[in-house]
């Protein structure tokens, strides 16, 4: 069970998956009138979401400009 959470927890979104989640929150917006707070709240939401979007999107364009996280941690020099 802790596997699976931990698993769980490092699983990364997808740009499209962000976007998916993005278009939710802009449909809670046309769907049903809300209060003000809640439409900010959903707005910022949305744009959270478009961000994430946009940044997976930059980070899978410019790999070549990312610090890559090593595959074995046992090739490290010794001091």
């Amino acid at each position: 069970m802790l596997l699976l959470a931990t698993e769980r927890a490092c699983q990364m979104f997808t740009a499209e998956q962000y976007r998916a989640k993005a278009a939710e929150f802009r449909a809670f917006l046309t769907n049903t009138s809300r209060s003000p707070n809640e439409t900010r709240e959903f707005r910022d939401l949305e744009q959270t979401y478009t961000t994430l979007a946009e940044n997976e999107e930059w980070m899978a364009v410019h790999l070549d400009k990312t610090i890559q996280r090593r595959k074995n941690n046992d090739n490290r020099t010794a001091r």
